[in-house]
This record gives C-alpha cells, sequence and structure tokens, in this order.
C-alpha cells in the first residue's frame, strides 16, 4: 500500500468490569510464541492466532493514535497484537533515529505491561529494496531493538524485518534477510520473524516456492508476509489460500479500503467487506492454517483504512466498526477520561506543544451551531481551559460563534476548530513540522496545559519563535497553588519571561520562519533570564497556567510556538516529594504476599483481588504462587486472595 500524507499493567486490569478483552493478559496466556509446523502456536504447542491493529506510522503529523490510553482501547476490544510500524524514508526512523527508536522501546515496554504481543517492523515502502540505501541503518536498528528485547527479558516481541520491498527480486529480498536475521537469532534466539514478499507483500507465491531454509537459522520461526486492501485485491486471495498450506503466512497489514487507502473518504462498497470476510474466511483456517492479522490503520486520517474518526474521542469510523466486530468487541470506549489532550499528558523535561493545552473531559456534548462540542475528549473550555480574544482585525472573518478564532488554522485546517483557539502548524522549517502554535496571540488570553514531570528540579525553557514573536508570559503551577517561575540563585518567585523575535522572515513570510530563542527579563529591557526557571518542588501531574500578559505596546503578540523544558538541577528544598515509585512495603504475613527486589508476588494460589484504601477494586485476577503483583500507582492496597482452603490478606503500600 501507498501510505504518504501514542504481568498486568493496573491501567488494563481497571477495565476489567467493562471488557474481557481489556483484563487478559494474553502474554501469560500464550507464553514465547513458536511454530508448530506452519502453525503460529502458543508455547505449550496450541495453536494461536493473533488479532490486532497497525499503527499508521509515528510521525507527529500523520494522525496515527499511538499513545497509552489508545493501546489500552485496542486491548479493550479485544486486540492481542500491536504492529508498530517505523516508517524509515519518509519523514521516520532517518529523521531521528534516537527518538523513533526510544518510541518503539516505550511501545515495547507497555504492550509488555498490558499483556499485548507486539510486531516491530521495519517499513520498506519508498524505495521499495531493502538493501537501499536509504535503510542501511537496519541491522542497527534490529541490533538495538533485540539486544533491549534480550535485556528485558521480553518474550512478547515478534520481528517484520522488511514491510512491502516492491520492485526488488525475491532472491534480493533473501540476501537481506541473511543480513538481518542472524542479529535476531542472536540477541532473541526464539523469536518469530516475518519476512516480507515481493510486490507490496502481494506474491508471497514466490516465497512458497523458494522459502528460507529453516535449517540455515535453527533458532528462529521465520512466517511470510501477506498484504491485502478488501476494495483492490480480491484477486490475490488464491496466493494466500494456496500458500497457506505450505508454509507460514502473516497477514501483517490488511484493510477494508482501496489499496492506496482511500484519502479523502470513510465510506467503502458493500463489496469490499464481502472481500473482507472472504480474507477472514482463509485467515481463521479454511486452507488449514489459522494466520495472524493486523488491520491497518489504527490512525484518524481523513481515509478509508482509518479504523478511527479521532484519536482523542476514539470514535470508530465505518470500517473500524467492522474490524471491531471481527474482535468481538462491543465497540464502547472504555479508555479513562482525562485533561490532558488524547488522554496523554506531555513530559517534562522535553518539548510541551501549546496546542495540546487541556480538554474538558466532563463537559456536555453540545451543538454551538458550528458543530458539536463539549465532548467527553474535545470540550468547549473558554473560560475554564483557555481564554480566547476577538479583537484582532486580521481573526475576525464572520467567526462569531467561535468567538473570533481562526478556525480555518492547523493541520490540514482541521486542528482543534471547534474549541475556539487559534491553532496553527509550525510549518516551513526543519522538526518544527508536526508541532503547533497559538496564533494572532492578544493580550489577556491564557491556556491550561497539564504536563507529567518526572523529577523534581528547575527547569530553564527555550520557546519556538517567528518574525510576529514579541510577548511576555506568566506560568501558574495550578495544581500546587504557586507561580511556577523563580529565580534559581534565590528561589524568588519570578512574574514572567519574555520571548523576543530575533527570527528573520524567510522569503517575506511569518508563518515559515522558526527558531528557538532562549527567553528575557521582559519585552523593553530584555536583560538575560538564563536565571529564571520553573520550579517543580515534586514529580507527578502539573497543571499549567501560560498567561500572554502584553505585547509589544500592547498590540497583538504574534505566534508563540512549543516551550522545550531542559532540568537545569535538582531541588531538595522545602516541599519537595519524591516520586520514587521502585520502593514497595508489605506489611502482612509474608505467607500472603512478600517482596523481593523491589517488587511484590503472592504467596498462594487463587483469586486476587486489589482494592484501594476507598474500596473500590482496582484489579482482579486467578493467580499462581509466586505470580508478581500487577503494578500499581502510588497510594495504599489491600490485597486479598481467595484460596481453595481460605481468605487471606496483605497490605500492600507503593510509595
Amino acid at each position: 500500500m501507498k501510505k504518504f500524507f501514542s504481568v498486568l499493567a493496573a491501567a488494563s486490569l481497571a477495565m476489567a468490569s467493562v471488557s474481557a478483552g481489556a483484563s487478559d493478559n494474553y502474554i501469560q496466556k500464550w507464553g514465547r510464541l513458536k511454530l508448530n509446523g506452519k502453525q503460529l502456536s502458543s508455547e505449550s504447542g496450541d495453536a494461536v492466532q493473533l488479532r490486532g491493529w497497525s499503527s499508521f506510522g509515528w510521525q507527529s503529523n500523520w494522525g496515527d493514535c499511538h499513545q497509552d490510553g489508545h493501546l489500552d482501547q485496542m486491548k479493550a476490544w479485544n486486540a492481542n497484537i500491536y504492529r508498530g510500524a517505523m516508517y524509515v524514508a519518509e519523514g521516520g526512523y532517518n529523521n531521528d533515529k534516537t527518538g523513533f527508536t526510544n518510541t518503539t522501546k516505550h511501545l515495547i515496554d507497555y504492550t509488555a505491561k498490558i499483556g499485548m504481543y507486539y510486531l516491530c517492523d521495519w517499513h520498506v515502502l519508498t524505495p521499495g529494496d531493502p538493501t537501499a540505501w536509504e535503510y542501511n541503518d537496519a541491522e542497527n536498528y534490529f541490533r538495538t531493538i533485540s539486544s533491549y528485547v534480550k535485556e528485558k527479558g521480553y518474550k512478547h516481541v515478534l520481528y517484520e524485518i522488511c514491510n512491502e520491498p516492491n520492485g526488488v527480486s525475491w532472491d534480493k529480498i533473501k540476501e537481506y534477510a541473511d543480513k538481518i536475521l542472524p542479529i535476531i537469532q542472536q540477541n532473541d534466539p526464539g523469536a518469530c520473524v516475518v519476512v516480507g514478499t515481493p510486490q507490496w507483500d502481494q506474491d508471497i507465491h514466490l516465497a512458497q516456492q523458494n522459502p528460507i531454509s529453516a535449517s540455515k537459522y535453527p533458532q528462529l520461526n521465520i512466517l511470510y508476509s501477506f498484504h491485502y486492501y478488501a476494495c483492490s485485491h480480491q484477486q490475490f486471495l488464491s496466493r494466500l489460500e494456496n500458500a497457506a498450506k505450505a508454509i507460514p503466512c502473516f497477514i501483517t497489514e490488511w484493510g477494508i479500503a482501496e489499496f492506496t487507502g482511500g484519502a479523502g473518504q470513510r465510506d467503502v462498497a458493500a463489496s469490499c467487506y464481502t472481500s473482507a470476510d472472504a480474507l477472514m474466511n482463509i485467515a481463521n483456517g479454511s486452507a488449514g492454517q489459522k494466520i495472524s492479522w493486523c488491520a491497518w490503520s489504527f490512525g484518524e486520517k481523513n481515509e478509508q483504512a482509518s479504523s478511527l474518526m479521532s484519536c482523542g474521542s476514539m470514535e470508530l469510523a465505518p470500517t473500524g466498526k467492522k474490524i471491531v466486530e471481527l474482535l468481538g468487541g462491543d465497540g464502547s470506549v472504555v479508555i479513562p477520561k482525562s485533561a490532558c489532550y488524547m488522554n496523554s499528558c506531555q513530559a517534562v523535561p522535553g518539548v510541551v506543544d501549546l496546542g495540546y493545552y487541556d480538554q474538558d473531559p466532563d463537559a456536555p456534548n453540545e451543538d454551538m451551531g458550528f458543530g458539536k462540542v463539549g465532548s467527553q475528549y474535545v470540550g468547549n473550555g473558554e473560560g475554564k481551559l483557555y481564554h480566547e480574544e476577538n479583537t484582532v482585525a486580521d481573526e475576525v472573518n464572520d467567526r462569531s460563534k467561535c468567538n473570533g478564532a481562526f478556525k480555518w488554522a492547523g493541520d490540514d485546517y482541521t486542528f482543534r476548530q471547534d474549541e475556539c483557539v487559534d491553532a496553527s502548524g509550525c510549518y516551513g522549517i526543519s522538526q518544527t513540522e508536526g508541532w503547533h502554535n497559538l496564533g494572532y496571540i492578544e493580550p489577556g488570553e491564557w491556556v491550561m496545559l497539564t504536563v507529567d514531570v518526572e523529577e523534581p528540579g528547575y527547569y530553564t525553557l527555550q520557546g519556538l519563535c517567528n518574525p510576529t514573536t514579541n510577548q511576555y508570559i506568566a506560568i501558574g503551577d495550578l495544581s500546587h497553588m504557586r507561580n511556577a517561575l523563580v529565580d534559581m540563585n534565590t528561589d524568588e518567585e519570578f512574574p514572567g519571561i519574555a520571548f523576543v523575535t530575533e527570527i528573520k522572515k524567510f522569503n517575506g513570510e511569518d508563518w515559515n520562519s522558526w527558531g528557538w530563542m532562549d527567553p528575557v527579563t521582559d519585552l523593553d529591557d530584555q536583560d538575560d533570564a538564563s536565571n529564571i526557571a520553573v520550579l517543580f518542588k515534586e514529580a507527578g501531574k502539573h497543571q499549567l497556567k501560560f498567561s500572554f500578559m502584553t505585547g509589544v505596546d500592547n498590540e497583538s503578540a504574534g505566534d508563540m510556538g512549543p516551550i522545550k523544558f531542559t532540568k537545569a538541577k535538582a531541588y531538595t528544598g522545602p516541599g519537595y516529594k519524591s516520586d520514587n515509585t521502585n520502593v514497595n512495603e508489605v506489611s502482612s504475613d509474608n505467607s500472603v504476599v512478600y517482596s523481593t527486589n523491589g517488587k511484590n508476588y503472592v504467596a498462594i494460589a487463587g483469586e486476587l483481588t486489589i482494592t484501594n484504601m476507598m474500596g473500590a477494586t482496582v484489579a482482579t485476577a486467578n493467580v499462581e504462587a509466586g505470580a508478581e503483583l500487577p503494578q500499581l500507582t502510588n497510594g495504599a492496597y489491600i490485597a486479598t486472595i481467595k484460596s481453595a482452603n481460605a481468605v487471606k490478606t496483605a497490605k500492600v503500600v507503593i510509595k
């Protein structure tokens, strides 16, 4: 497909009463997967069919939904595998190797926590030759990831070493595989590895005729990929059907769409659903092999293949409803509500995108005359989560129903339109695409934004500015009722900092000229502000209020891009609170729950129930003796184990 242009975790356990898929731990259930003949099987040898979604690509402005809450929801819809599509040459890995590698590691960690399998994809697409120079870091990537899997002791990771090779022979693909397979075999022996087949994974019959020698890689389980788009590829079904009788197959990507993705529309013809059912008939074993699959895609892009209408609301698109039906899910949205945009709080240290100001998770779903606002995830937060003025001539264009906001701004002119804030995309220079700016800022405007602080400390700031940026900003920490800005030398609170433009217009335009600027003390004197920082006295969630106080001559202050938080030094003074989540205490008879090496384990088999101190159930599971307790957030809990002979309890404190 040519596709151009986010042990059991507490989060999943908390949804156990809502969905069976949310509570199942598939990794514990099936263990390390292997081939039993040509059938993908559990560690004990039972046939397994993995079913789930592929990401669309993790580039920030592509419309993919891959935050932790999105994976929770995916699993609640009964998915047991997540395919991470690592684009390489299309603005992905090659543009930020460290960043995308870290994204891979995080998603591997998170799927391990919630009990889902993970398919690690290397997204060969354009050019289609996996040996092309654009992909010359493949060996290093798979060495890094397989070493990480080995270090962590994971057994839920599968590898897809080349998505959709095209314009290249099967022999050339096998030559490439001979470079990657030994690396995975050395670091992760016993792994399942999927090898792509020619012509965008449609010529699986060529692999059937000349498969990779199993004796060459005795410690790997090698499968072969087939891709299918139900509105276009009916003629290829017989290839899959024949291959399934001879070699291990994996449908690593398929969609109810045209092979192009069906951009610009959501509905598909009835024949596409019939074609999808025909594919599922083969996948479900009509050719003698249960074949695993990943649907394309868990994203919100306006196209047929996207399963979601929005990453924020998680509303299912028409084709997404069909995928959920195939998974046996009920379609309800059960991810927890959060004030953070798309249920994912931005991290500090890091770049904080002001366009991702908080949403109102509890606002009613009302039609205000320009579309529904105030829904569960996209809220009408005027006066509550933001304040927008509308006096600047350029921004008023018969938009009174939206408080005068520059509604057409943003990603493809659709980003948070109905929330009435002048939010637009940052375009024009490398490494800014995908971020947002607040435009046409007027004195008195403000936004609230919750961040997740990794550790206490003083954090210095930089702002992404363009030639219009002249802004004095106050930053308050509403979660802790204090001014967040302080002088690092004295700890005295500081009223605000200023960002004054030194950026020159590119080709005479403001919008395409961006650069990182250090702050100054104010707009007039512009003294050095290197000693001014945001102080977080404790780790965790902090809701910040960014108030735009005044611009030059008290007029419109132009645009303001993301703000980068960098830790300057630690803080251990008054009000300091550590967030050491690795310190566990067990106050109980060790015959019930015991602690060793910083982890908690149950001593007896039975039905485990964990409640918080308010009596609410946060986890349930049937456990064996020696099983690790699920990971929990900070707090005190009561663990109750009902065995055949008795009911015993233990108090567990996570600090």
